[in-house]
């Protein structure tokens, strides 16, 4: 006699894995950008980007018919475009002026090419992919002579203000403006006393690429950290700690450029000193966490169960602001504790001291649900109890 098989628990299982593939797939939907209405348009070829500076040529003449307009559609991530150059069959060139930052998703306008009987031949295209980004991908459309009307392109989004960062506890070091392509600029710091601990960057203005940061202490050689990086407008950098006791700094160096397309952006530069560290003396800690979002991130630290019993515990916020949403205590019995500590904490500051409800708790995790305040970089979290 065969043995029977129970498919209950499979029943319950198998909705439950049809909801999750439809909820991934509903998200990975929502994160596409939307796409570009190319109705009417003949996609006259595509490139990716290899390389910090990349040529390509699009060949056009296959096509039968003659083209009126062009446009030209970035995707996988941001782009540079260094030039553009319109080559006809009868060897007249034309270069429209549309050498600019593309973000990934972005399509130039509809490019209105100069009255001709001739075809296009092919198409140059010379562009770099920006640092800390991936390889772009480029299409090339061609829209036909005697053609309707095509769509215009559409609306740039809603200029949103960059979020002012807090910098209550810095001392501003000095400040540049990047007056062209490639510019060299020095901040000579010396003149402040006391030793600094950590150095941060903002950006304003416009966008920037950072191609190198030197920083000449009172003694030794130059240090370089690694922070050749490309920076939005109103971004900062990750708070950089610096190396070993030499803390006095004397000038730190710039070599960075506007993008094109931009304006002209300014740098600042703060230092922080030395804040008092917190005694830790008599405290167990339990763990810590990155954030890593600027959105809303979940994270737990799972406590073991050789832990002793505790009565208070308290967080610590370190290398960068943070905006505490939610936190949640569980214990080995009963139903979650949610201490009242939703807030904005600044680096290097930390909780009250939250005392645990009854008597001392055995805690099997503690869940957070926080974020990284906008023009920041990445807090660390910390977990101590006693």
């Amino acid at each position: 006699m065969q043995p029977r098989v129970n498919f209950a628990p499979m029943r319950r299982v198998i909705p439950l894995i049809a909801m999750f593939l439809v909820a991934s797939a509903s998200v990975a939907l929502a994160q596409r950008p939307a796409a570009w209405d190319s109705r009417g348009w003949v996609q006259l070829g595509e490139r990716t980007v290899n390389g910090r500076v990349d040529h390509d040529r699009v060949e056009v003449g296959r096509y039968e018919g003659r083209f009126s307009k062009v446009t030209m559609v970035v995707e996988n991530s941001d782009l540079e475009l260094l030039d553009f150059k319109i080559v006809f069959a009868d060897r007249t060139e034309y270069h429209p002026m549309v050498n600019h930052v593309f973000r990934e998703g972005q399509r130039t306008r509809v490019i209105d090419l100069p009255p001709s009987e001739a075809v296009i031949r092919f198409i140059d295209i010379k562009y770099r992919n920006l640092p800390g980004g991936g390889e772009a991908r480029v299409q090339v459309w061609g829209w036909r002579t005697g053609g309707a009307e095509p769509p215009p392109a559409p609306a740039p989004p809603p200029v949103v203000a960059p979020v002012a960062w807090d910098a209550r506890g810095w001392t501003l070091l000095g400040e540049r403006t990047v007056d062209g392509q490639f510019d060299h600029d020095r901040i000579e710091v010396g003149r402040y006393e006391g030793k600094f601990t950590r150095l941060t960057l903002v950006v304003e203005n416009s966008d920037l690429e950072l191609i190198d940061l030197s920083i000449q202490f009172a003694r030794g050689p130059a240090w370089h950290p690694a922070l050749q990086h490309f920076f939005r407008e109103g971004q900062r950098s990750r708070a950089i700690d610096f190396p070993g006791d030499e803390r006095t700094i004397r000038y730190i160096d710039f070599k960075y450029r506007n993008l094109p397309g931009g304006g002209r952006a300014k740098i600042a530069v703060y230092g922080r000193k030395e804040a008092p560290a917190w005694d830790a003396r008599g405290w167990t800690l339990l763990g810590e966490q990155r954030v890593d979002s600027s959105r809303e991130d979940t994270d737990k630290i799972a406590v073991s169960r050789f832990e002793p019993r505790f009565r208070k515990l308290t967080v610590v916020v370190l290398d960068s602001d943070l905006e505490m949403i939610d936190l949640s205590i569980k214990f080995a019995h009963g139903e979650p504790f949610h201490p009242e500590v939703n807030a904005f904490f600044r680096e290097t500051s930390r909780t009250k001291v939250i005392d645990l409800p009854g008597d001392q708790r055995s805690i099997k995790w503690i869940e957070f649900k926080y974020r990284n305040l906008p023009g920041g970089g990445r807090a660390r979290v910390q977990v101590w109890a006693k």
